[in-house]
Order: structure tokens, then sequence, then C-alpha cells
């Protein structure tokens, strides 16, 4: 009822700025972990696996965390059960995800030909996190779309 007469004001569901948190966060956090891994590559360093990625998955776990709690306290309605367009945006988000995942991967295994082991789990993991932009993104596209 009060959406009425904010009719011009858009309306963001909380599924919708849910999977605007995990975009940014995703893309701000892996892109930094993989501007890390390059520049160590490039410059012919040796790329460490296990620390780097232990500190970008913790840092990555405290901004969603703390930003999808923040995001549930400033809220106004309460976070029911999904409807059936909203577990239509997820399922067809996560089909596209699939899709991506699927190449990005075939990609990552051609690097064991090229590169050594911690660059081809790298690619791997860069596999992965294009897979859940892909994902987070077509959540996001398809609350734009109205799906």
């Amino acid at each position: 009822m009060f959406e009425i007469f904010y009719i011009m004001e858009p309306v963001m569901a909380l599924r919708e700025k849910s999977a605007w948190i995990s975009f940014w966060t995703t893309l701000i956090v892996y892109g930094a972990y993989f501007a890390y891994v390059g520049q160590a590559a490039a410059a012919g360093r040796p790329v460490g696996f296990a620390g780097p990625l232990t500190t970008c998955i913790f840092v990555l776990v405290v901004l969603q965390v703390g930003l999808q709690i923040v995001m549930a306290a400033l809220n106004r309605e309460p976070r029911g059960p999904q409807d059936e367009r909203e577990r239509l945006i997820d399922l067809t988000a996560s089909t596209h995800a699939f899709y991506v995942l699927q190449v990005a991967a075939m990609g990552a295994a051609v690097t064991v030909y090229f590169f050594d082991k911690t660059l081809m789990a790298n690619a791997v993991i860069l596999a992965l996190a294009v897979s859940e932009l892909a994902r987070h993104g077509g959540v996001i596209l398809g609350y734009r779309r109205a799906c």
C-alpha cells in the first residue's frame, strides 16, 4: 500500500539487493586477488596459492555477511519464501552460470599444458569466480527485466 504513493521511485526486492551485494563484493575481492596473481606471474615471482586465496575468501565472507546483515536490518518488509517468479529467475541464472562454468573450466584445463600447477589452480578459481558473477548478474538481470 505504501508503494502506491511512491510509484516513480524504484523499489528493489530483497533478493535483488542481496544479488547486488554478492556481485560487487565478488567482483572487487576476486578482482584484487587476480590482479595480485597476475602481477606476480608477469614479474616471474612464484605465485602463492593457499595464503592469498585464504585471505581472499576470508575477506569475501566477512564483507558479504556484514553487508547482508546491514541490508536485512535496514529492510522494512520481512523476507518470505520464494515465489514462482523468483524461483524461475534463480533457476535461469544458475543454468546460464553453469554453462559459463563449463566453458571456463575447459579453458582452465588447457592451462595444464602451458603453466605450472599453481597457475592452473588459479585458473580453476577464476572459472568459479566468473561463473558466480554470471549467476549473480543473471539474478539481477532477471529482476530488472521482470522475467
